[in-house]
């Protein structure tokens, strides 16, 4: 019985594993000498585009198919004409083009529709060229925001101003172009972006400067570039503090803005743990 139970075992294993066997050299042979998809694409898309398909070998997204981002490439092999493929062109929708790239980019996806490029109405391609390699990304940030932003470029000839043109820091160091652009992240409550750099002017302190509670660094300074020094909005200190603090004691009535500097005295303005008029 132990020799009978041990061939029906053998059997019942060949009867399963043969026909594996089988349809496995099957794929084998039918799929032997068949280009993957992405060669075949890459061969049919360089007959025509030949420098489009050398370049994108060189771009993080090389390891793509090209039918990944354009749909109705099986017809437009067969008509050849644009209209029978998704070629990202300015006659088509912003959102249609934004869903293909967001398809993959699943981080960016809930948050830039709410953006100030996406509530705009720009697509993707409007700052990424996909088939292209990048420059250095420093420059290549600069430039591609300066295209749209080109007054808060020139705001970076200033003699006061972030070392942008130095390459010490980028737009995107402070702003991130696939998200809103609250207050939170630029002024605001604890200004965030802000204090990346400029950690000392964190605290925390028991005696918080006001304008960091409700505006923030740019109640009082001009983020991009200013001829004022310390990048004040104000040439004069003492008008800048006055601006705000209107109802100061009688006895500063004496103080003008051309003989004043309220920082004198007020010597830690934007913050202190000792004195709640900031004298030291």
């Amino acid at each position: 019985m132990p020799g009978r139970k041990n061939l029906l075992t053998s059997e019942v294993f060949s009867l399963l594993i043969i026909p594996v066997i089988v349809l496995g050299g099957v794929a084998i042979l039918l799929g032997a000498g068949r280009p993957s998809t992405w060669a075949q694409s890459r061969e049919d898309c360089s007959a025509c585009h030949e420098d489009v398909v050398k370049a994108f070998q060189r771009t993080s997204h090389h390891k793509e198919n090209c039918i990944a981002c354009h749909q109705g490439a099986e017809k437009h092999l067969q008509e050849g004409t644009k209209e029978s493929i998704f070629s990202f062109t300015p006659d088509q929708k912003s959102a249609a083009k934004n869903k293909v790239c967001l398809s993959c980019h699943h981080a960016e996806a809930g948050f830039f529709a709410a953006s100030s490029h996406g509530r705009s109405g720009l697509d993707c391609t409007a700052c990424h060229a996909v088939h292209s390699v990048p420059e250095n990304r420093a420059n290549l940030a600069i430039k591609t925001c300066a295209s749209c932003h080109e007054d808060i470029l020139a705001e970076f000839n200033l003699n006061e101003r972030h070392r942008l043109r130095e390459g010490i820091l980028t737009c995107t160091s402070c702003h991130d172009p696939h998200k809103p652009s609250t207050g939170q992240q630029l002024a605001g409550f604890k200004q965030q972006t802000c204090l990346q750099c400029h950690v000392e002017k964190g605290g925390p302190y028991l005696y918080e400067h006001g304008a960091n509670q409700v505006e923030g660094c740019t109640a009082c300074h001009v983020p991009h570039g200013s001829p004022n020094r310390h990048l004040l909005a104000q040439q004069s200190v003492a008008d800048l503090c006055f601006s705000c603090h209107t109802q100061a004691p009688a006895w500063h009535s004496r103080f003008t803005s051309m003989i004043t500097n309220c920082t004198t005295c007020h010597v830690a303005i934007h913050g202190s743990n000792l004195s709640r008029l900031f004298l030291k």
